[in-house]
C-alpha cells in the first residue's frame, strides 16, 4: 500500500480531527475516551515521530511538541492519594468537563479537584513513556530551547521512578491503590487496564502491588536514555541512572523470563506476593520495542538479554498469538481466560500489534515484522477505520462488552499506527 492511498488519508484526517488545543484526544469527542490520556498521547507521539522520520512533514513534529507541552503542564506536583497524583508523575486522564459519569454517577466516584476538573494519575507506565517521548522528540527536533525548559520536568519524572515507582521494594516499578483511598479510580494501571486482564492461570487470588512486564522495559529505556544525556553535564547523575538501569535489567531477566511447553516467554507481571502472572500476552513484545537503537542511540539493546529475544519473537508468532489476517492477540488462545470478544483477553489492538512489528524490525526480524504489519493493514482495510480494538476468530467482528460498550471507531494511537505502518511499508519495500 502506498502512503498516498485512502488509508493514509483516513489516518491523517483522524489525527487532525482529534487534535485539540491541549494536544490530542484519545478518541472522538463523542466517544467514551474523548479526552486527554497520558499513555495514549505518548504512544501516539512515539508513532508520529516515526512518521516524521519518513515524511519530514513538520506538522507531526509540531503536534508532538504540543502534546508534550500539555503533559508537562499536567505533571504531578504533590501527593494526593485520592487521585493518584505524586510529584513528577505523568497524568493518566484529564477531563476538564464531561466527567460526571466518573465523578458523580459511580457508586464510588472518582476524585474531583477543587477547580472542578478531573485529573487522575492511575497509570504506572505513563511516566517512563513521558521521559522516553521527551528524549525522542529532542533527538528528532534538536529543539534545545524546549529541552532546557523541560529539564526540571525530566528530573521530576526520573525522581518519580526512583522514589515512588516501586511501592514494595522488590526492584520493579509497580502499582496499587493506596489502602486509605476513599475515592474511586483504576485498580489496573497498565495499558491493559481492565480488571479482566489481571489473573493467575491457576485461579488463585492476585496480590497487589503488581509490576507489569512492559513498565519495566519502559523504565529501563528511560533510565538509559537520560543517563546518556547527563553524561555531558552531570556524570554522578548519569552513572546513578545507568547503574539503576543495569540492575533492573539483571533482575528482570532473572524473574520475568520463563518457559512452558509452548516455549520461552516473558511473564505478564509479578504480583505483590512475588508470584508470576504467567499468561502469555502481547505485552512482552513491548519489551523488544522499547529498546536503545543503533541508529538513534549508538547501540542496540533491550531490557531482554539477547539470547532470549529470538525465542520471544518465535513465541509471539506462534498460532495461538498471531492471526495472519489480523495481528497479535492480547492473550494466547491457550489461556484459561481467552475470549476473542473481550477487552484484553484475546482481542487485537492495532497500536499493540504495531508496537510488536516495530520491535521486530529494530532487531532485524524484517520478515516477521512484514507479516505482522501486513496482517494489521489487512484488518484495518476491512474496518476502514482507525478502530480502538477488534475481534478476530475465523472472521472479523466489532468488540462489544456484555454491558454494550463498543470499540471506539476513531482512536488516536490507532490512527498514528496506521500512518506509521504505511510509512514503514513504503520505506522497507522501496
Amino acid at each position: 500500500m502506498d502512503s498516498s492511498g485512502t488509508l493514509w488519508d483516513l489516518g491523517f484526517e483522524t489525527i487532525k480531527e482529534l487534535e485539540v488545543e491541549q494536544g490530542i484526544l484519545a478518541s472522538g469527542k463523542e466517544e467514551i475516551f474523548g479526552c486527554i490520556f497520558g499513555r495514549d498521547s505518548l504512544i501516539t507521539s512515539l508513532k508520529l515521530l516515526r512518521v516524521y522520520e519518513n515524511t519530514k512533514d513538520p506538522y507531526f513534529l509540531a503536534l508532538v511538541k504540543k502534546i508534550l507541552q500539555n503533559l508537562v503542564a499536567l505533571q504531578g506536583t504533590e501527593v494526593n492519594i485520592e487521585s493518584g497524583e505524586e510529584p513528577g508523575k505523568c497524568i493518566h486522564e484529564f477531563r476538564p468537563s464531561n466527567h460526571e459519569h466518573l465523578t458523580r454517577d459511580l457508586e464510588i466516584p472518582w476524585y474531583l479537584y477543587p477547580d472542578n476538573m478531573m485529573r487522575n494519575y492511575d497509570s504506572v507506565d505513563s511516566t517512563p513513556l513521558f521521559l522516553i517521548t521527551l528524549y525522542r522528540y529532542f533527538q528528532a527536533s534538536a529543539d534545545n530551547a524546549f529541552m532546557q525548559e523541560t529539564l526540571p520536568n525530566v528530573k521530576l519524572g526520573l525522581n518519580w521512578l526512583v522514589t515512588y515507582g516501586d511501592k514494595n521494594g522488590d526492584g520493579f516499578v509497580d502499582y496499587g491503590l493506596n489502602p486509605e483511598r476513599k475515592f474511586g479510580g483504576l485498580a489496573t494501571q497498565s495499558w491493559m487496564d481492565s480488571g479482566e486482564s489481571v489473573f493467575h492461570e491457576d485461579g488463585s487470588a492476585v496480590a497487589f502491588p503488581i509490576a507489569p512486564v512492559e513498565a519495566q522495559s519502559y523504565t529501563f529505556l528511560a533510565l538509559r536514555l537520560w543517563s546518556d544525556y547527563f553524561k555531558n553535564s552531570d556524570n554522578i547523575h548519569s552513572d546513578a541512572l545507568k547503574q539503576r538501569a543495569d540492575k533492573l535489567k539483571a533482575h528482570f531477566n532473572e524473574v520475568f523470563v520463563t518457559a512452558n511447553d509452548q516455549g520461552v516467554f516473558l511473564a505478564t507481571g509479578v504480583d505483590g506476593n512475588g508470584k508470576l502472572l504467567t499468561s502469555v500476552r502481547s505485552s512482552m513484545g513491548h519489551c523488544i520495542w522499547s529498546s536503545l537503537e543503533k541508529s538513534r542511540d549508538g547501540v542496540q539493546e533491550s531490557i531482554i538479554k539477547d539470547e532470549f529475544i529470538p525465542k520471544i519473537i518465535e513465541r509471539l508468532m506462534a498460532p495461538d498469538m498471531f492471526a495472519p489476517k489480523a495481528g497479535i492477540r492480547t492473550l494466547s488462545s491457550l489461556s484459561v481466560s481467552y475470549s476473542p470478544n473481550s477487552y484484553h483477553n484475546g482481542s487485537i489492538w492495532p497500536h499493540d500489534t504495531s508496537i510488536i512489528a516495530e520491535g521486530f524490525d529494530l532487531f532485524g526480524y524484517h520478515a516477521e515484522a512484514k507479516q505482522v504489519r501486513e496482517a494489521l493493514l489487512y484488518a484495518l482495510t476491512h474496518f476502514n477505520s482507525p478502530i480502538e480494538l477488534f475481534v478476530y476468530e475465523e472472521d472479523y467482528s466489532e468488540y462489544c462488552s456484555p454491558h454494550g460498550q463498543k470499540a471506539c471507531l476513531k482512536q488516536a494511537w490507532s490512527a498514528a499506527t496506521l500512518l506509521k505502518e504505511l510509512a514503514s511499508t513504503r520505506t522497507i519495500t522501496s
